[in-house]
This record gives structure tokens, C-alpha cells and sequence, in this order.
């Protein structure tokens, strides 16, 4: 297996496992709902995934077809977003939201959470670009990655609502969360690196040109 997709697959992984809108979401229904609503919103989760990835890609094949420098711009704001996001995420403290009883759509719930969740467009807009060529990005590769986000959200989530049933009466589900708030605010600053040194190397790139 080649490693950009086990590093893309880790990265996304992790990426899911971070606390936010659609996590609380699925934990929410786990709690208030039954095994099988709460999936249909995991599938909705997935699905609005796809949606979002679609978007992102067009986009940025949009914006390599238009300007020179696009991905030198979305290299250097992602790298800015990403690192404004590590910090925000060490300093957040977790809140009981999840406790909240949610609308009975499951899936079309989960599906506009994924669509408005702006942490899942920004690392379509953002990471894509450390796995694809800018020069001619391939629609294959970017779907392939994107069905194993998607992947990722089905089996974090499906996870998630293990831990939520099984474990709720031993084990403090918000210090979960707040380990894995910290987890997130290390791997945005990784996200952060990684985007800035893409950044360099394009700049190089184009100064040698």
C-alpha cells in the first residue's frame, strides 16, 4: 500500500476523531435514540462528506485552471487556519452539548452538519493539495480519497456510539472528549507544518522558474 494513503488515511482518521459538530451529533443520538437512528445519521454524516469533498475538489481544479498562484494561496491560509485551529482546540474546554435531544431526520440532520461543518471543507480545501499534483489533479485519486474519509466517519462514529451505549456509566465521556481535543490541537499544528513547509517549497519553485 503506498504510504501517502496510509498517512492520508491516519491523518483523516484522526481528523474525525476530533470533537465537533458531528461527533456531539452522533453522541447525542446514541443517547437519546436507538442503534438504528443513530446509524442512519452516521450514513447522513458520511454522505454530506462526499458532498463537501465533491465541492472541494471542483474548487480547487477550478482554481489551478484560473490563477497561477492559487495553491501557493491555499497552501499559506492553510497553513494559518490550521494553526489557528491548534490553538483554539488546546485552549477550548469541552461542554455537555451532547446531552441535548436532537431532531428524529437522522440522516438529513447528519447530512447538513457535514455540509456546514466548516473543519471538513477546510481539509478537503487544504490537505488535498499535500496528496494531489498541482499541475493535473486526478478526479480518481481525489475520489478515492475521499470515499476513505468517508470510511474513516462511519467507523469513528460507529466508535463513538459503542463508547457512548457500553460505557457511559464508567467512563466520563467529556474527559474523552477533552483528550481528544488535545489530540486535534496537535494534529492541526501538524496539519499547520506540513502546509507551510508546501508553502516554501512553492515558493522555491517558483523563484527557480
Amino acid at each position: 500500500m503506498n504510504t501517502y494513503i496510509i498517512s492520508f488515511f491516519i491523518l483523516s482518521f484522526l481528523t474525525v476523531m476530533s470533537p465537533g459538530p458531528a461527533v456531539l451529533y452522533t453522541i447525542g443520538n446514541a443517547l437519546n435514540h436507538s442503534l438504528k437512528e443513530t446509524f442512519i445519521g452516521i450514513l447522513g454524516v458520511a454522505s454530506g462528506i462526499l458532498l463537501v469533498a465533491i465541492f472541494a475538489t471542483f474548487s480547487l481544479i477550478f482554481a489551478a485552471q484560473q490563477f497561477d498562484f492559487a495553491f501557493l494561496i491555499i497552501s499559506s491560509v492553510g497553513s494559518v487556519y490550521f494553526m489557528y485551529l491548534s490553538f483554539t482546540k488546546w485552549q477550548f474546554q469541552p461542554k455537555k452539548s451532547y446531552l441535548k435531544d436532537l431532531n428524529r431526520n437522522s440522516f438529513y440532520n447528519g447530512v447538513l452538519i457535514s455540509l456546514l461543518n466548516p473543519k471538513a471543507l477546510a481539509f478537503f480545501i487544504f490537505i488535498f493539495p499535500l496528496y494531489i499534483d498541482n499541475q493535473a489533479i486526478s478526479i480518481q485519486k481525489c475520489i478515492f480519497l475521499s470515499l476513505l474519509f468517508s470510511f474513516n466517519v462511519i467507523t469513528v462514529h460507529s466508535l463513538y456510539t459503542f463508547i457512548t451505549t457500553r460505557l457511559t456509566h464508567s467512563f466520563e465521556l467529556s474527559k474523552l472528549t477533552h483528550l481528544f481535543d488535545k489530540i486535534s490541537a496537535v494534529l492541526f499544528f501538524i496539519f499547520g507544518t506540513l502546509l507551510l513547509k508546501q508553502t516554501i517549497d512553492l515558493v522555491s519553485n517558483l523563484l527557480s522558474n
